[in-house]
């Protein structure tokens, strides 16, 4: 639509993950080498998680990449999965036959098939995506395979990936034993504002084009997105299309703004980068038509309504009588002397504060 106005080879801001379009940030590299090390050590359980739209799936394709062919890999996407369906899709990605609905004979199969490529000094690996909707029963479930080893390495590793929530699940005390296995764990973190203005253009760089975006526009697009690539791409590639439609080669904050205004674009609650600053209560103002009195008309009512108070008080007779009577007795009655504390006898009862009655107004 727009990729002959601006010059693109490609649609810079596809959805799709496309190797080429691959920007290793900071987070990214770490949680690649992670896995791959993990993998190397021969851990048996390696844990990647992530904030949604921030690419884990992107770098479980770049870690197929980097292995070799003696490896043999199962990948599995467990959004509407149980354990026995997982074995079974991971039995079909190694080509195993298996026909039947029983869990025993799958295992069996399965790790007949891992002590073969064992002897051939091959790897096998386990990669379980949107791992967060596993439950507990299920994460047990596959924590069995691990059980799978000889005296010098486990027969088959296992990389579980997925949101946030994994990690509260794992957790439980019901998975005690699985998470003694786990080797490593990593977290794929969102861009910051400088690696967000690095990931638009590099991109636009692949595509083939110069950079689009203003500076400000960028900062637009990282606001908005909070650094998660998936939405980055959404919003970029709706400016290209408004730009395309308004005859613009230069992508300015007004054109984001519109994108954030005709689109849905949702950012969940993400890991910060840093510590939000604490935000100022908005104040509150008075409704129309209403006029806060000055300073000096309160002072003003509040000196009235004491000389009232205080003029009520001694024109009562019932106030003057107690008055004269309360003096009188402060007069006669000699002062008491309270015990010295070493002559007190203890309270027959625990203390308790005594109990104020309600003044007269809230009887």
């Amino acid at each position: 639509m727009y990729k002959n106005f601006y010059g693109f080879r490609t649609y810079p801001f596809d959805p799709t993950a496309d190797a080429q379009f691959l920007y290793p940030s900071d987070t990214y590299q770490d949680c690649l080498s992670c896995l791959l090390h993990g993998l190397q050590r021969g851990y048996g359980i390696l844990v990647m998680t992530g904030a949604i739209g921030t690419g884990k799936t992107f770098l479980l394709h770049t870690l197929l990449q980097h292995l070799d062919a003696t490896t043999h890999t199962a990948f599995v996407n467990s959004s509407t999965f149980n354990a026995l369906e997982i074995l079974q899709y991971a039995a079909q990605e190694f080509r195993l036959d298996f026909s039947g609905d029983s869990k025993a004979q799958l295992l069996i199969q399965l790790r007949n098939f891992l002590v073969t490529q064992t002897t051939s000094n091959a790897k096998v690996v386990l990669i379980v995506d949107e791992a967060h909707n596993l439950s507990v029963e299920a994460l047990e479930d596959l924590r069995l395979l691990t059980n799978f080893e000889s005296a010098q390495k486990k027969l088959i590793q296992m990389i579980l990936v997925g949101h946030f929530p994994l990690e509260e699940t794992l957790k439980c005390p019901e998975l005690l034993q699985l998470r003694q296995r786990v080797g490593r764990r990593c977290r794929l973190l969102p861009l910051n504002d400088d690696e967000t203005q690095a990931y638009i253009e590099h991109r636009l760089a692949v595509a083939g084009a110069a950079p689009l975006f203003t500076p400000r526009a960028i900062k637009a697009v990282y606001r908005h997105s909070q650094g998660i690539p998936r939405v980055i791409n959404t919003i970029c590639d709706g400016a290209l299309v408004l730009g395309f439609r308004d005859d613009t080669r230069e992508i300015g904050p007004r054109t984001i703004q519109a994108v954030m205004q005709d689109l849905l674009v949702d950012t969940p609650a993400q890991v910060p980068h840093r510590h939000p600053r604490p935000q100022r209560d908005t104040p509150v103002r008075p409704a129309s038509g209403f006029r806060r009195p000055s300073r000096r008309v309160v002072l003003a009512a509040l000196v009235v309504v004491s000389l009232l108070g205080a003029g009520v008080l001694w024109l009562s007779p019932l106030g003057s009588q107690q008055g004269k009577e309360s003096a009188m007795r402060s007069a006669s009655s000699p002062a008491v002397v309270p015990p010295s504390p070493a002559s007190r006898e203890p309270p027959l009862l625990p203390y308790e504060p005594a109990s104020r009655e309600p003044p007269a107004s809230h009887r």
